[in-house]
């Protein structure tokens, strides 16, 4: 039988995307919803991205209430669809990726061009490997849940550092740098609680290596490493 701690932790997961999502709206108005419906310098494949990452990012609301709500058979056929969202969210970051850097040829120096797309890897590469863990441990409640979790704190950076420079002219650097700081912030409060209290560790331990890893490449991203890997990666698939 549940406590009533484990219950309640179903509509704080909900309430703690909430917050992400209102985060990600607050960094995309200026850029992106405030100019609908003309939408300037938007591609399509950017409008579907968005509309992917926002249907995701509603269903790691809706699913943790569905359990809380004893929903459990609409909880299961709903998490099917995850099966597809997954594959087309990746799909989407590797385009949008793929024609930030092109946008940026001939418009801004080469190297900061190069250094931009350590955001884009390291969300494609994070994005995939959390969802991936969390479909393979969808049978492991405990480790699905914090995974898929995971997916969803990846939403802050993007969101939020975007808000940061629009709202209080922060660099781009800067801001990123800050919510980089956030994330690894909140995983590693995860990770104190799941140890005090010998919960499951391990799922918020890989996160919060990964997003170290991640944070890293955005800190040496005009070093010579990351340029000329960078590089590699622009001939090997863009």
């Amino acid at each position: 039988m549940q406590t009533l701690q484990a219950k309640n932790t179903y509509p704080l997961t909900a309430l703690f995307i909430i917050i992400i999502i209102i985060g990600v709206q607050w960094g995309f108005y200026e850029s992106y919803t405030s100019q609908f419906p003309n939408f300037e310098n938007s591609t399509n494949v950017i409008h579907i991205h968005g509309a992917l990452l926002m249907a995701w990012l509603g269903l790691l609301v809706v699913q943790p209430m569905l359990i809380y709500f004893k929903k459990l058979k609409l909880h299961r056929n709903l998490g099917k669809v995850s099966y597809l969202l997954g594959p087309l969210i990746i799909i989407s970051m590797f385009l949008v990726g793929k024609g930030s850097y092109w946008r940026g040829v001939d418009v801004i120096p080469e190297s900061e061009n190069l250094g931009f797309m350590a955001l884009d890897i390291r969300g494609l590469v994070t994005f995939a490997i959390f969802w991936a863990l969390a479909m393979g441990y969808r049978k492991t409640p405990s480790a699905h849940m914090r995974y898929m979790i995971a997916t969803g704190i990846l939403a802050i950076g993007p969101g939020v550092g975007r808000g940061l420079m629009s709202s209080f002219d922060f660099s781009s650097f800067a801001a990123l740098t800050i919510t980089d700081a956030l994330d690894l912030v909140i995983v590693g409060v995860l990770l104190g609680v799941d140890l005090a209290k010998k919960n499951n560790y391990k799922p918020y331990l890989v996160v919060f290596l990964l997003l170290l890893l991640g944070s890293v490449l955005w800190q040496i991203k005009d070093s010579n490493f990351w340029q000329s890997s960078a590089t590699t990666y622009v001939k090997l698939f863009y």
